[in-house]
């Protein structure tokens, strides 16, 4: 193998890869025009939940100690 080769396997092909990888990132929105949000308008979207759309019920320290056992002292 020449040098010259080496550079293109070695230097030339990870280069092209990285401005191809560049490229596709950087294109305006690659035909896709969306309308982004902007601070200060209006939300018009309904909300969205990503808990759930039943509210969690945490029980308290104490009822939870008792109807659960065990624990650190081990009377199970």
């Amino acid at each position: 193998m020449t040098i010259l080769e080496t550079l293109v396997v070695f230097v030339g092909i990870p280069l092209l890869i990285y401005v191809l990888i560049g490229v596709c990132t950087l294109l305006p929105g690659r035909g896709k025009k969306r309308t982004r949000y902007r601070p200060g308008q209006t939300w018009e979207y309904p909300a969205q939940w990503w808990a759930g759309d039943e509210p969690v019920v945490a029980a308290g320290a104490a009822e939870a100690r008792g109807a659960n056992g065990g624990g650190a002292h081990g009377s199970w």
